[in-house]
């Protein structure tokens, strides 16, 4: 039951990523400046399919791995798994909750990739679309890149936190 609430986070995230991309498809150039020099130049190309393909080959299959990964963990040997007092969560009469504990941190962090790959197609939507010569903001790259490394920060903070608890 404690997977109900980040399952709906994932779930209202990949709604607005699917529908944003959607919505912005039609307002990208045939040929989409998607790589960016320091000074928010473009210096890379891609056809809009590709650009928008890559987009949601992001969106999806990083969060995929994330949760896939935290799913398989029971199957893998214990000495693989790296936990602050792994010996005592993993123990027979633990592991089954610490796994699933696991697994709902996972879907946070997997809702957090999905609003960075919505935050970065929109820094290409509004790349693209904002100038006649494309052009990356680099506030708007500090705000998506910072807000994502916060996003982690907290996230690992809070695992670890969990973790090093011996109840």
């Amino acid at each position: 039951m404690k997977l109900m609430a980040p399952l709906f986070l994932l779930a209202i995230c990949y709604v607005l990523f699917f529908g944003y991309v959607s919505a912005s498809y039609g307002e990208l150039p045939a040929k989409v400046a998607s790589h960016f020099d320091l000074e928010g130049r473009p210096n890379g190309w891609m056809s809009r399919e590709l650009c928008v393909g890559f987009t949601v080959g992001l969106g999806v299959l990083m969060p995929a791995f994330i949760v896939a990964t935290m799913a398989g963990a029971g199957r893998i040997p214990v000495s693989f798994i790296n936990l602050p007092h792994r010996d005592y969560w993993l123990a027979a009469e633990r592991r089954k909750a610490a796994l699933a504990i696991l697994l709902r941190y996972s879907l946070w962090f997997a809702s957090a990739n999905v609003l960075f790959a919505t935050g970065i197609h929109w820094l290409i939507v509004e790349a693209n679309t904002s100038n006649r010569v494309p052009h990356l903001s680099g506030v708007g790259l500090a705000v998506v890149v910072g807000g994502f490394l916060a996003c982690t920060t907290i996230w690992c903070w809070l695992l670890v936190r969990h973790f090093s608890k011996i109840t």
